[in-house]
């Protein structure tokens, strides 16, 4: 039977934890949108020390042994019975660092972000060089402390997706990478295959009325989020009432600004939807970064790139622009959505050729951490990949290896959640037709409160109730497979 006395004062003691995460994130938000960059010494000094304070009290031995002894006595899959178990396991991992690793990793990344900002804009490799240096050996050394069965990677990957494995990851990817080229090579005899899309200069106040409207359409409570500018957008779930999202800073084309807004306005709506009930809780915490990533690509490509989409965002963007629109018809504007172009950016490539780019990060992630790649020779590798994979050749690292993020953040098996998350919003999409056999009809109406209560039922309520592909399999009927994806493709790009 379960001792109420001491799981309220887990429960307790998980929130306040996830409190003090959420402050820990605000800090970051503020870093990366409107901090003073001089700022950057001292903020890496609040971090590591507040990083430090949340681990100390993951791994109090009071708050261990309560755990362990509910752990070793909860039985069944109620509430509290999840609560404790993914808890156990959560704790366990953590007590493996080092308090003192732990805030030598946050100093790290938050030195590493500046200097990857610096280099991006500068396109200078060698000046976010030897920080990358740095978080490589600290992200082998926190794989030894967490340990693994065959590869490091493993170690960082289950932090992004639970009991996945480099190896069965690279077993799909390969398997993907051969199936996408067999289809890209159809896809070349499309029409929308090398289209050019249309040039869209705009201001940033356009840029920014835009995405708020597309948002606003698709369901985002502004009285429970904002938006802002960044180097990189990003979303960061506070609390689901407090979920902010960004777009870029520097960009001028305002349809990749409204796809970008659509992405992370995604991300904000799953954190939106979590239970606040279980705030603090694994109840109220999404079930992995692929099925973040899953509804982040959902609304920003299956249902973003959709044809009656486009019938919404030619008259939502008609409205802002009027006649400096440059499409002259809704077909204009969905060929262009759905171009398939080779893409040196990753997070401005088309649904086909999307795998490739994140299927390059993860070999080279593979390549860093068990030695066979050295840092300084990145440059050399990423252009030679993404001439084998697409064909191209970024003219300068700001193109190519400097184009993301992660990295300087010590998001280290991260980047496989993109695919997974693309695989998984397809199988939603199908599944969610399934259950609404009027979603086309929903879509074309711009009706989505049925859209949002299906996805609650079937996706943000359970928090991590389910594994990632326990949640797909119960949406679905059946285990998701990577011929769900490439059947979806097929459909769409060849018939």
């Amino acid at each position: 039977m379960l001792n109420r006395t001491i799981y309220d004062s887990i429960a307790l003691e998980a929130r306040h934890i996830r409190t003090l995460e959420t402050i820990l994130e605000l800090l970051t938000w503020d870093q990366e949108t409107v901090m003073p960059k001089a700022a950057n010494d001292h903020r890496a000094n609040q971090k590591a020390l507040l990083a430090g304070i949340i681990h100390d009290k993951k791994s109090a031995p009071q708050y261990f042994e309560q755990l362990e002894q509910l752990h070793a006595s909860v039985e069944g899959d109620s509430d509290e019975a999840i609560v404790i178990k993914r808890l156990h396991r959560d704790i366990t991992k953590a007590r493996l660092l080092p308090t003192p690793f732990v805030q030598a990793l946050s100093r790290a990344t938050s030195e590493a972000f500046d200097a990857w900002h610096t280099a991006k804009q500068q396109n200078r490799w060698t000046l976010f060089m030897p920080h990358l240096e740095r978080l490589v050996a600290l992200m082998r050394q926190k794989a030894e402390y967490l340990g693994y069965a065959h590869h490091p990677l493993d170690a960082l990957i289950d932090e992004h997706e639970p009991e996945a494995t480099t190896e069965e990851i690279s077993i799909l990817f390969s398997s993907l990478k051969t199936k996408l080229r067999l289809l890209l090579d159809a896809v070349r005899r499309s029409p929308l295959y090398g289209r050019q899309r249309m040039d869209f200069p705009s201001t940033h106040d356009e840029q920014m009325k835009a995405s708020r409207e597309v948002a606003t359409f698709i369901g985002f409570d502004w009285d429970r989020g904002r938006i802002d500018t960044s180097e990189h957008p990003f979303s960061v779930g506070i609390h689901p009432t407090d979920s902010r999202i960004t777009i870029r800073r520097s960009s001028n084309d305002l349809l990749d600004q409204v796809m970008s807004a659509l992405h992370e306005t995604g991300h904000g709506m799953y954190e939106m939807g979590l239970d606040r009930q279980h705030f603090g809780t694994p109840l109220a915490e999404a079930a992995s970064l692929s099925i973040h990533e899953s509804q982040s690509r959902l609304w920003e490509t299956v249902i973003g790139h959709s044809r009656p989409f486009a019938h919404h965002l030619y008259s939502i963007l008609s409205g802002s622009l009027k006649e400096r629109l440059p499409h002259t018809s809704v077909q204009e504007l969905y060929d262009d959505l759905n171009s398939v172009n080779c893409s040196l950016i990753r997070t401005q490539a088309d649904e086909v050729t999307y795998p490739f780019h994140v299927i390059l990060r993860f070999e080279i992630e593979k390549e860093l951490l068990d030695g066979r790649l050295a840092v300084k020779d990145i440059p050399e590798r990423w252009n030679t990949a993404m001439k084998e994979a697409l064909g191209i050749t970024p003219s300068t690292d700001t193109e190519g290896c400097l184009q993301d993020v992660h990295w300087s953040l010590g998001s280290f098996g991260y980047f496989p959640t993109y695919t997974l998350g693309s695989l998984y919003a397809v199988c939603f999409f199908q599944a969610m037709g399934n259950s609404l056999p009027n979603r086309d009809e929903l879509l074309a109406k711009g009706d989505f409160a049925p859209i949002h209560e299906w996805l609650k039922e079937h996706v943000w309520r359970h928090g991590r109730r389910f594994s990632s592909r326990e949640l797909v399999t119960r949406a679905l009927g059946r285990l998701p497979t990577e011929d769900d994806y490439i059947g979806y493709l097929r459909s769409k790009y060849v018939g």
